[in-house]
């Protein structure tokens, strides 16, 4: 089971990994109660962007794609085996999201907000 997110940019939040608030991090607000849902202003790309680069730079992503083009899922051994931590899954998902905000503004130059709901 698991929670999804809808709207401009859609996905699933990394089962037991990814807080249903992840988009916070990015700039996005909360617009009402219920599902979550999120507007993202264009102005901030820019911190979308540097985030996005401080994640990458720490070896976050790197470490859990190394792991994923090895293995279908994991667990704690898998995990163990790769040197993956639950931090790495965290931040992982976290760029994820990230990037899909960045794709959006780059594909939708004329909108200013970015809307999405994420389940609760």
């Amino acid at each position: 089971m698991g929670r999804y997110y809808s709207g401009d940019i859609e996905g699933k939040f990394m089962f037991a990994v990814q807080s249903s608030d992840a988009g916070t991090r990015f700039g996005a607000f909360e617009c009402s109660s219920g599902y979550i849902e999120y507007c993202v202003n264009r102005e901030s790309y820019k911190d979308i962007v540097r985030v996005l680069a401080s994640i990458k730079s720490r070896g976050h992503v790197d470490k859990v794609k190394n792991m994923f083009e090895k293995v279908n899922g994991y667990n704690d051994k898998i995990m163990e085996e790769h040197g993956v931590t639950r931090k790495d899954l965290s931040e992982y998902a976290d760029y994820n999201l990230g990037e899909q905000m960045k794709v959006w503004f780059d594909e939708n130059e004329n909108e200013d907000c970015l809307y999405f709901n994420a389940e609760l």
